[in-house]
């Protein structure tokens, strides 16, 4: 595999996130004229040695036939040593069996000028436990005319004991539009730092509703910067806002939405955003003091959809393509009283939101009935179930082991690598639902790092980074999180 072309050079990475089922192959090609490619070109020289076309020129009938041969072979030179550029992928077999068998699709690698390290990466499904597995990357050069190449083979075992073919396990379902993210700290720089080490494409921040559009700049510039995309929070903690705060939101979307005039001279227009979620938590009772069935509730649920609707309209307005994602939490007490009270107070409030936030946090005993309770409250009240169900935070607080406060449901001491393995047991659970899972867009991970060193206080919610506060990683917990963000 050394010999691609022009000395490029192919290493085979060891196998990571290993289970009984799957595992991630992984490849990094190194473009250049190496120490190979010299010995080629030098071989060559000695193989063809100089051109002689006076010699030739009785035997071959004139002068110009053998410069015709010669330009031939100068042109099949050229190609030999023409920068790499072909299909590769991936193939797997058992160990011992006879045939390879390609997995995954086949797409282009083209080295160049700023392309010198490319890698190379595949999650590969469906394998059975307590086997032991070959991979190789194959090469097809194309139009250089060579021949297919591939690297030396390396091995993996999956976890657990060999056990006889059963049924296929369960593949999840191709839920479009799906968009895991991070939830950013109040130090919105950082937090774009955080995203960039992790992979995150889209960052939440929150600022105050009343803020106007100018002091989000420096903002979603510093996300931008690192290629992430901006979820805005209005937020309005213990109260409601009055109408013409919520109308402030235009301002908002026509300075930052697709085609926004903070977009003008920049190349990452297409970091626009394209969602403002509205409030955070309001239908929570720790912000007010009251429970469901305080007719402040009830009130406080009718005024937000009053607010919501005027916020909508003066962002339609703008003309910007910017959804208002609408809370339909119900706090987890169980009752429909806040979705009842939205759509007493705004009856077409189902026309108008572009997805429903929620934020179930916990485990599955925790989220599917919350989830399951969101989908039956909003559909009884007309709600179209094409509205998409957006959980602006979810996470689990880890200190690897030392025990916290509380965690959701989770277990208080939790060690990196448990807290890697729910996280993606979690998921996969809510996207292979069948009645959540087609719903589900944006999936926004509490929370960027942790807010304090591992030997200081041990309150929860100092420790549900996906980083530590230093921005290092958290063991097993950011690979899998690093997973969840892998294109």
């Amino acid at each position: 595999m050394a010999a691609l072309a022009g000395g490029c050079t192919v290493q085979i990475k060891r196998a990571t996130h290993v289970t009984a089922d799957a595992a991630t192959l992984k490849a990094e090609v190194r473009c250049g004229a190496g120490k190979h490619a010299s010995k080629r070109k030098h071989h060559g020289r000695r193989k063809h040695g100089p051109t002689v076309t006076d010699a030739r020129a009785g035997k071959d009938g004139g002068d110009g036939r053998a410069r015709k041969r010669d330009r031939a072979r100068n042109r099949r030179r050229a190609r030999k040593h023409a920068r790499v550029h072909g299909r590769v992928w991936w193939q797997l077999r058992q160990a011992g069996a006879p045939r390879w068998h390609r997995v995954g699709r086949k797409p282009r690698l083209a080295c160049g000028q700023r392309r010198k390290r490319i890698f190379v990466s595949l999650r590969v499904t469906g394998l059975r436990a307590g086997l032991t597995y070959e991979y190789r990357l194959a090469f097809d050069p194309g139009r250089l005319g060579g021949r297919r190449a591939y690297s030396r083979p390396k091995r993996f075992k999956t976890f657990g004991s060999p056990a006889r073919p059963g049924p296929r396990p369960l593949l999840l379902p191709a839920v479009r539009g799906f968009k895991p993210g991070l939830v950013g700290t109040a130090d919105h720089p950082r937090s774009g730092l955080a995203a960039k080490r992790l992979g995150a494409d889209i960052v939440r921040i929150e600022f105050d509703i009343d803020t106007p559009a100018s002091a989000l700049r420096a903002s979603v510039a510093a996300l931008a910067d690192q290629g992430a995309q901006a979820l805005l929070l209005a937020g309005f903690q213990g109260r409601i806002p009055s109408e013409a705060e919520a109308r402030n939101l235009a301002g908002w979307a026509a300075e930052f939405g697709p085609g926004g005039s903070f977009w003008n001279g920049r190349a990452d227009g297409h970091l626009a955003v394209r969602q403002i979620e509205f409030g955070n938590e309001t239908s929570y009772s720790w912000q007010f003091g009251d429970s469901w069935a305080d007719p402040s509730y009830r009130d406080r649920a009718k005024l937000y959809a009053t607010r919501f609707a005027q916020a909508r309209a003066a962002i339609a307005a703008t003309g910007r393509a910017v959804g208002l994602l609408a809370q339909a939490d119900d706090g987890g007490t169980g009752s429909p009283a806040w979705v009842n009270g939205m759509f007493d107070s705004v009856p077409n409030l189902g026309q108008l939101v572009d997805g429903w936030s929620v934020h179930p946090y916990g485990p599955r005993v925790a989220w599917e009935p919350k989830l399951r309770r969101l989908i039956a409250q909003t559909a009884a009240r007309g709600a179209p179930a094409t509205i998409p169900i957006d959980i602006t935070e979810w996470g689990i607080s880890t200190n690897n082991g030392l025990p916290l406060t509380d965690n959701y449901g989770w277990p208080v001491d939790l060690i990196f690598a448990q807290a890697g393995s729910n996280l993606k047991a979690s998921v996969a659970a809510m996207r292979a639902d069948p009645a959540i899972g087609p719903r589900l867009r944006l999936f926004m991970l509490y929370a960027a790092y942790d807010l304090n060193a591992s030997l200081g206080p041990n309150a929860r919610e100092r420790f549900f980074g996906a980083l530590n506060e230093g921005l290092g990683d958290k063991g097993a917990y950011s690979a899998e999180v690093r997973e969840l963000f892998a294109p």
